[in-house]
């Protein structure tokens, strides 16, 4: 008897998650910014910005924008520098996750926010390459012509939005544990 009371509440559970995030697509779909609603409308920004579920589906309308890339110059202590890119290339649904989060610098109106973001993503290039000394992150966004520009001449630029040197600190001797016990 308890076991299907477990069973009933883990498949309610699971039919309210789902429901929210429905309600989350449909948000997303008819373009509402549910930031606006307080704190839960941050909760359900965030869980759209995250699932995709904020993505609007507009796949194939006249003014879909093209998503912001993110390139990284990491300069190791001899000078030598290599060019990154945060998305691995193993996965293409996880590939394109990592670009709809960076598209979360262009929504983010806090200066604040952004240094954040870029710091997070400076943060991961120096995990990768832990003998880097700076990485410099380069956000840009390609601007495509709609066909009839095509026509006349125009072509598909890169244009630069942001750019930032982060530079490693240095980090001091590890912290070592104390012999005879407790601290």
């Amino acid at each position: 008897m308890a076991g299907r009371a477990r069973s009933r509440g883990r498949t309610a559970l699971i039919v309210a998650a789902a429901a929210a995030h429905l309600g989350c697509v449909v948000l997303g779909a008819l373009h509402v910014d549910p930031q606006r609603a307080g704190w839960l409308g941050g909760v359900i920004a965030y869980h759209g910005a995250l699932s995709g579920a904020d993505s609007g589906y507009n796949f194939f309308a006249p003014a879909v924008s093209a998503l912001p890339w993110a390139r990284f110059q990491v300069t190791d202590a001899s000078g030598a520098a290599h060019a990154e890119v945060l998305e691995s290339g193993a996965n293409h649904e996880a590939d394109l996750r990592v670009r709809s989060i960076l598209s979360l610098f262009l929504q983010a109106q806090d200066e604040a926010l952004r240094r954040s973001l870029v710091a997070s993503w400076a943060g991961k290039m120096f995990a990768r390459h832990p003998g880097a000394k700076s990485v410099v992150v380069r956000l840009e966004i390609c601007d495509l012509p709609s066909m009839q520009e095509y026509r006349e001449g125009r072509r598909p630029a890169w244009n630069l939005l942001y750019q930032a040197k982060l530079v490693q600190q240095s980090r001091g001797p590890a912290a070592r544990p104390r012999s005879g016990g407790a601290p």
